[in-house]
C-alpha cells in the first residue's frame, strides 16, 4: 500500500463565503485534495473536506492560518504540499509541476515571482491605492520594516500558488514569522513574505512565470459584492498621484441615478473614477458637470442589444481635462443591473460573438495572435475581456447554463 508520506499533499482553505468551491476535474493518483473549512454548508465529492475552528480569529485570517501554518494532518502525514488559493484550479498534471519546479536539495520553498513589482515597498504603495488594507495599517507596517532595516528592492513574490517541505526547520520558522506579522500588521501577506525570508534566510526557488497567465491552472473570482455603492475618485496621472487625493465614498442614489459629488484636492489635468464592483452592469446618461463627452475615456464597456454594458468588476471612467483645485465635481450616471437570463445571454455573446464566430478557443494564444493581425477592433475587444477578471466570472456563468440546458 502507498504511504501518505509519498505522496503530494495540495490544500486549500475557504472560510465564510468568500470563494466558491472548485471540484478536481481530473484527480491525480499520488496527490491527496485537503480543502480547510469553518462553513459546514460546504460539500465536496472531490475534496477531502477538514471542518476547522479558531474563534480568536476573522474569516481572512483564519484562512491565513491555514495558508501559512498547514495543518497537523498535513505534518504528519506528508513530505511536501503544494497551496493553491480557492480561486485557482489545476489544468495540468501536479505533480509535474512539483517536479519541474521544486527541488528541496536546493531549496525546500518553491512560489511564483511577482508579475509586476520587485519591492514590498512599492507594492504597498499599491495597496493603498487599490484599497487592498487601510492606509492607516499599511503605513504601520511600513514603518515597521524600515526600523528593522528592512531594505528596498528585495524581491516580490506572488503567495497564491506555492510548493513547500513544510516540516523543514526553516519553512516552519518562516511561516511561523509569516502568520505572526498578518496578525500583528497588514493583513496583506505579500507585504511580509519577503520581510519574513530576509529574517530567517530561507531559501527560495522562484519560479519565473507569470501566476496569472500559465498553462498549468485557470482562475476563477471570489464571490464579490451584488450592490452598486461606493465608487473612487483618482485626481492626478501616473507622475503625481498621491493616495491622500483620493476621495472614497457612496453614491446618493435617486431611483436608478447614482451621484457623485464631490470638491477637487488638486489641480489636474486628468481625474479617473472607479464606477462599480459590480460586473453585468448596464449604464447610460453619463453627465459630468463642465466636461464634453470628447473628454471622457470610458473603460471595460461593450455595446450590446442597444444598451453600454459595463462587463468587468473594474470598470472606470477617465476625464482628460484640466480641473482646478476647490471645483466642484459633479457625475450622474443611471445604472440599472442586468436581470440573471439577460447575464446569460450577455455572457453567449460574449463568447459565441466575439470567439466562437472567428472559430477561435479564447484559451489558444496561437490562433488569437493571428486574428489580432487581421483584425484591431476586435484585438481591443479581446484584450479587454480576455485579460479580464470579469471574464472569468462570465466563463463560470456560461458553465453553468450550458449544464441547466442539458
Amino acid at each position: 500500500m502507498e504511504k501518505k508520506k509519498d505522496k503530494i499533499c495540495v490544500y486549500t482553505c475557504i472560510t465564510g463565503n468568500y470563494d466558491n468551491i472548485h471540484e478536481i476535474e481530473n484527480k491525480e493518483s499520488g496527490v491527496d485534495y485537503l480543502l480547510f473549512t469553518n462553513n459546514k454548508e460546504i460539500k465536496s465529492d472531490t475534496w477531502d473536506i477538514i471542518y476547522i475552528e479558531d474563534d480568536s480569529l476573522d474569516n481572512q485570517r483564519l484562512s491565513r492560518k491555514i495558508k501559512m501554518l498547514g495543518h497537523e494532518e498535513i505534518d504528519k502525514n506528508y513530505d511536501i504540499s503544494v497551496w493553491m488559493d480557492a480561486s485557482v484550479a489545476f489544468k495540468k498534471s501536479i505533480k509535474e509541476f512539483v517536479s519541474k519546479y521544486f527541488d528541496s536539495e536546493k531549496a525546500p520553498f518553491s512560489s511564483f515571482v511577482h508579475h509586476a513589482r520587485n519591492c514590498i515597498y512599492k507594492e504597498a504603495l499599491a495597496c493603498i491605492k487599490y484599497n487592498k488594507d487601510t492606509k492607516e495599517n499599511i503605513d504601520k507596517h511600513i514603518d515597521f520594516l524600515k526600523k528593522e532595516g528592512f531594505p528596498p528592492n528585495m524581491g516580490l513574490y506572488e503567495m497564491t500558488v506555492f510548493i513547500k517541505e513544510h516540516n523543514n526547520k526553516k519553512v516552519k520558522e518562516t511561516m511561523k514569522l509569516w502568520f505572526d506579522m498578518v496578525c500583528n500588521h497588514s493583513k496583506r501577506d505579500q507585504l511580509s513574505f519577503v520581510y519574513c525570508v530576509w529574517k530567517t534566510g530561507l531559501k527560495i526557488n522562484p519560479i519565473e512565470l507569470n501566476v496569472f497567465d500559465n498553462s498549468w491552472f485557470s482562475w476563477s473570482k471570489h464571490n464579490f459584492s451584488k450592490e452598486i455603492k461606493e465608487y473612487r475618485v483618482y485626481f492626478g496621472d501616473e507622475e503625481n498621484y498621491k493616495i491622500e487625493n483620493d476621495i472614497r465614498g457612496k453614491y446618493k442614489v435617486v431611483g436608478n441615478k447614482y451621484i457623485i459629488d464631490v470638491k477637487v484636492p488638486i489641480n489636474t489635468d486628468k481625474v479617473k473614477v472607479e464606477m462599480s464592483k459590480v460586473p453585468c452592469v448596464k449604464y447610460k446618461n453619463i453627465s459630468i458637470n463642465r466636461v464634453d463627452e470628447k473628454d471622457i475615456q470610458i473603460i471595460n464597456s461593450i455595446d450590446y442589444n442597444g444598451n453600454k454594458i459595463f462587463y468587468n468588476d473594474s470598470s472606470i471612467i477617465i476625464i482628460n481635462k484640466k480641473i482646478n483645485e476647490n471645483d466642484k465635481f459633479h457625475l450622474e450616471v443611471i445604472f440599472e443591473k442586468m436581470a440573471l437570463d439577460d447575464i446569460y445571454n450577455f455572457v453567449d455573446y460574449l463568447g459565441y460573438n466575439l470567439v466562437k464566430a472567428t472559430d477561435l478557443s479564447y484559451k489558444n494564444k496561437e490562433e488569437i495572435e493571428i486574428l489580432k493581425k487581421k483584425n484591431l477592433e476586435l484585438e481591443n475587444k479581446l484584450d479587454g475581456i480576455l485579460n479580464s477578471k470579469g471574464w472569468i466570472l462570465l466563463e463560470r456563468a456560461r458553465s453553468i447554463r450550458r449544464k441547466i440546458r442539458k
